[in-house]
C-alpha cells in the first residue's frame, strides 16, 4: 500500500467517526463530502457536497444542506434551518419554527406548531399545522411553479393573504378556501415580469388576525383547509 493510499483511508476512517457522532444522521445515500456535527448545545448540523440527508431525530434544532439531494427529518424542535439546490425536503413533525429552501423539488410538512417559512423554486408545498391557535407563528408559503395546501386549526386567527399568478391559459387554476376571504382575479394580462400572467388574489382577516400568512405561487392551486 502507497504511503498516499493509506493517508485517504485514515482520513475516510475518521470522517466515518466523526459522522457517527451525529445522531439519526444516515449516510447510505451520501456522495461527496460531508461535513456533519451535534454542537454541544445539541443541536445538529450538516452540509454536504452532493447527496440526500436524513437525521431521524433533532430535539434541539437542526441545519442541513446539500448541494444536491433530498432531505429527511423526521422529528425536530427548536427550529429547522434545511436548504437543498435539487431535490424534495420532508418534515414529519417541527415544534419549533422551520425555514426551508429548495431549489427543485417539493417542500411537505407533516405537522408543526410554530412559525413556516417554505421556498420551494420548482414544487409544491404541503404544510398542516397543529396545537393551540394562541401562539404567533406567522406562515410563508412561496413556489415558482406548483400546488399549496396549507391547514390550519379551526380557530387559526389569521391575516391572510394569496397572490396566484398564472401564464397559461391551457388550464383553469383556482384558491379553494372557506374562511370567507375575498377572492379576485385580474381582468387584464400584466406583462410586466416579461411573461404575461393574470392574477387571483385572495385577502381577509379571520379572527384576531393574530397571524400573518402569506401564500404565493405560479401556475399552481392554493388551498387553505381550517380544521
Amino acid at each position: 500500500m502507497t504511503f498516499r493510499r493509506g493517508c485517504a483511508l485514515l482520513m475516510a476512517g475518521a470522517l466515518l467517526i466523526v459522522l457517527s457522532g451525529c445522531r439519526g444522521y444516515d449516510s447510505r445515500d451520501g456522495e461527496g463530502f460531508t461535513s456533519g456535527h451535534t454542537d454541544p448545545s445539541g443541536e445538529v448540523t450538516i452540509s454536504k457536497m452532493g447527496g440526500g440527508i436524513d437525521v431521524a431525530n433533532a430535539p434541539h434544532g437542526a441545519t442541513l444542506n446539500t448541494m444536491g439531494g433530498g432531505i429527511h427529518l423526521g422529528n425536530v424542535a427548536s427550529f429547522a434551518r434545511v436548504k437543498t439546490m435539487g431535490g424534495g425536503v420532508e418534515i414529519d413533525h417541527a415544534s419549533g419554527s422551520v425555514d426551508a429552501t429548495t431549489m427543485g423539488g417539493e417542500i411537505t410538512i407533516g405537522t408543526s406548531d410554530g412559525p413556516v417559512k417554505a421556498t420551494s423554486m420548482g414544487g409544491g408545498i404541503t404544510v398542516h399545522e397543529v396545537g393551540s391557535s394562541s401562539q404567533q407563528r406567522d406562515i410563508q408559503l412561496t413556489s415558482k411553479g406548483g400546488d399549496i395546501k396549507l391547514t390550519v386549526p379551526k380557530d387559526f386567527p389569521m391575516d391572510v393573504k394569496i397572490t396566484l399568478a398564472y401564464t397559461r391559459t391551457d388550464r383553469q387554476y383556482r384558491i379553494t378556501q372557506h374562511a370567507g376571504l375575498d377572492v379576485r382575479e385580474s381582468e387584464n394580462w400584466d406583462n410586466s415580469f416579461g411573461t404575461r400572467r393574470k392574477y387571483i388574489r385572495a385577502r381577509g382577516i379571520v379572527g384576531s388576525g393574530l397571524n400573518h400568512v402569506t401564500i404565493e405561487t405560479i401556475n399552481g392551486n392554493v388551498i387553505l383547509n381550517q380544521e
